[in-house]
């Protein structure tokens, strides 16, 4: 049977008028009763209905895997992402909806709820994640592309920041500042980008012939309160310090930073930072803090080209995307030299 607008309008209880736009991608339906539509059209298998080039081929949802939080409550970086994510899906002529998921949910209703929306495919914020939360996607079989996560031991797409670039692009300009006496603040949640990060601060030293001392490595609590208190508990434990440190990211950089200030220690004359991420904060720290950039926008918009790829059969193999990083020099390091 060949279904027409006015046989879906019948079955859903809506004008035809309201089928119609959405057929033609036009505006005046609200999202839900859009999606309601499609899904119809879906159902009955008559996506004959839609224009070419017209109408939304499909869902894309945009998943935030929350495992415990901490990362992801203290800076919402998806957020960024959401928007370039969102851009990339509409000139593909798809529409993204955002979905919140939290580990602590039972393993069966978080798969259920990925069920019943019945994606196209899934974009994952996976800075939290572990190899073993992949598990539930790959029960799915519909595409997924992960982000700010690596996965190196996993044959799954990823898009992520090139931790290891990064890393060297700050302890290079380090050491062409004169500092041979480098230090690391090191998250004490783990996660697999900070695991990135810190092995290849520990190649650079290897690799520069300089002594990796290991009392030069500050552990600390992620959340803010934690990171204040550890920063505390290292400062009165150490009796020598670096000239130097680089951190996991930029709020352990700030956050550090305002602790040794409290503490009479100047910053950069004494010790110097150099951040990661590139957040807003660093424009709001004294002094202004040197980090390492890359863009959210091309992690968002390659992660989208991915997916598509893979919907559309037009890409087999399994894709791991680096977005390339840049130094943004500020005030907070001193040259020595």
């Amino acid at each position: 049977m060949k279904y027409k607008a006015k046989d879906i309008a019948r079955q859903l209880g809506v004008s035809p008028a309201t089928v119609s736009l959405v057929i033609n991608n036009k505006p005046g339906v609200g999202e839900s009763k859009r999606q309601e539509i499609l899904r119809k059209i879906a159902e009955l298998d008559c996506e004959y209905l839609l224009k070419e080039g017209g109408i939304n081929r499909g869902d894309i949802g945009f998943i935030v895997y929350k495992c415990d939080g901490c990362i992801i409550d203290e800076y919402p970086f998806f957020n960024y992402l959401n928007e370039s994510v969102n851009r990339a899906a509409e000139e593909y002529n798809y529409t993204m909806t955002m979905i919140y998921m939290d580990k602590s949910t039972p393993l069966n209703e978080r798969y259920l709820t990925l069920e019943n929306f019945r994606h196209a495919g899934y974009i994952v914020y996976a800075v939290e994640m572990y190899p073993e939360d992949v598990e539930i996607f790959r029960k799915l079989k519909v595409p997924c592309v992960f982000v700010d996560n690596p996965f190196p031991s996993l044959a799954v797409d990823t898009v992520v920041a090139d931790n290891f670039l990064g890393i060297c692009q700050a302890f290079d300009y380090l050491y062409e500042m004169g500092h041979r006496e480098i230090g690391y603040i090191k998250s004490q949640f783990p996660i697999i980008c900070f695991e990135e990060r810190l092995q290849a601060f520990k190649d650079c030293m290897r690799s520069r012939g300089l002594t990796l001392r290991e009392d030069f490595i500050m552990e600390i609590g992620y959340r803010e309160a934690e990171t204040e208190r550890d920063v505390e508990k290292y400062l009165e434990a150490q009796t020598e310090l670096p000239t130097a440190f680089i951190s996991d990211n930029d709020l352990l950089s700030c956050r550090a930073i305002q602790v040794f200030k409290r503490r009479g220690i100047s910053v950069p004359d004494e010790v110097s930072f150099v951040g990661f991420d590139n957040r807003p904060i660093c424009s709001f720290t004294e002094p202004n803090v040197t980090t390492i950039e890359f863009s959210p926008n091309e992690m968002g918009r390659t992660a989208v080209e991915m997916l598509v790829k893979k919907m559309e059969n037009t890409r087999e193999c399994t894709g791991k995307y680096r977005v390339a990083t840049r130094l943004i020099e500020n005030a907070s390091v001193k040259k020595i030299v």
